[in-house]
C-alpha cells in the first residue's frame, strides 16, 4: 500500500525559543519509510513551526535546504510578513503544492480579512494570491497546546467566509481536532472545494469521532503531523490508520490528484 503523507514537520534546523516544550512531546521520533505492506511515496513538507510565533515564513527557508525531493508548503504569516506576495512569489520560485496558514499559531481569524472582522488587507492577499494561481490553501483547525496558541481561531466555521468569497481549495487540517469535528465534517460535505485532513488524530479513533468520514472519502487527505507525539513511527502511523479506514482513496489517491503529484 503506498502513501502520500500531506502533513510532516521536519527539517528544521532551529526552532523558536518557546517551542522547546512543544518539541519534547515528540522525542525518539523514527522517520521510517515502510512498515508491513505500508510504504510512504512522498512526504509533503509543513513549514509552520510547532509553536505560537510571530515569524513571516516559519521554517519554510530551513526545509528547503533539507527537503530533497519531497513537495513542500508555501507558509505565510499575515501579521508577520511585510509583503506577503513578494514572499509568496519567493517561496513558489521553489515549487510548493499550496500554501499553509496557521491561524491558532499566528494570531489571526482565518476570515480577518472581512472588514467586519479585522480589516486584515494581507490576509485577502493571500487568498486572492492562491485563486489567481490555483493553489489550494490548507489551514489549521482545531486546538493547539502552547500559552501563544489562540484556540478560539481555530474553529472550522470561521472558514465558511473564505469558501463564499474566494474561488479556492480549502483543506482543513486536522478536521477540527478534537472540539469541531462535526463543524469540519459539515464543510467538507457541503462544498464541493472543501477537503478534510485527518491528522493528530489517533488512528483507533478516527472513525468514532466522525462515524459519517466515508460517506465524504473523495474529500478526504491522509496526513500524520509527525512528529507529534513521543516515539511516533512515521510509517507504523500510516499503517494503523490504514488498518482503520481501509481506504486506498484517503491514504495516497485524494492527494495525488488534488496537489497534482505525479
Amino acid at each position: 500500500m503506498r502513501v502520500i503523507d500531506v502533513h510532516v514537520h521536519v527539517g528544521y534546523e532551529k526552532l523558536p525559543e518557546n517551542c522547546s516544550e512543544v518539541s519534547r512531546r515528540s522525542e525518539n521520533s523514527v522517520f521510517e519509510l515502510s512498515y508491513e505492506d505500508i510504504v510512504i511515496e512522498k512526504v509533503i513538507f509543513v513549514p509552520s513551526f510547532p509553536c505560537g510565533n510571530n515569524t513571516c515564513s516559519d521554517g519554510f527557508y530551513q526545509q528547503v535546504k533539507n527537503k530533497g525531493d519531497n513537495p513542500i508548503w508555501a507558509s505565510v504569516n499575515p501579521l508577520g510578513c511585510n509583503n506577503v506576495i513578494e514572499e509568496l512569489e519567493r517561496q513558489i520560485s521553489y515549487g510548493v503544492v499550496g500554501i499553509k496558514l496557521h491561524p491558532v499559531h499566528h494570531g489571526y481569524s482565518p476570515n480577518a480579512y472581512r472588514e467586519e472582522e479585522m480589516g486584515l488587507k494581507a490576509l485577502e492577499e493571500i487568498y486572492s494570491f492562491a485563486q489567481e494561481r490555483k493553489l489550494p490553501v490548507m489551514i489549521h483547525t482545531g486546538t493547539s497546546v502552547g500559552e501563544r496558541s489562540r484556540n478560539k481561531f481555530g474553529d472550522p466555521l470561521l472558514i465558511d467566509d473564505v469558501v463564499k468569497d474566494f474561488d479556492i481549495t480549502i483543506i482543513l487540517a486536522h478536521s477540527g481536532r478534537p472540539l469541531w469535528y462535526n463543524t469540519a465534517f459539515y464543510l467538507g460535505r457541503n462544498y464541493s472545494n472543501v477537503y478534510l485532513e485527518i491528522s493528530s488524530i489517533p488512528p483507533e479513533k478516527i472513525l468514532t469521532e466522525m462515524p459519517r468520514l466515508m460517506e465524504i472519502e473523495d474529500k478526504v487527505l491522509y496526513g500524520s503531523d509527525f512528529p507529534n507525539y513521543r516515539k511516533q513511527n512515521l510509517a507504523i502511523h500510516a499503517y494503523r490508520v490504514y488498518r482503520s479506514l481501509r481506504s486506498e482513496k484517503i491514504m495516497l489517491y485524494n492527494a495525488k490528484s488534488l496537489l497534482k503529484l505525479n
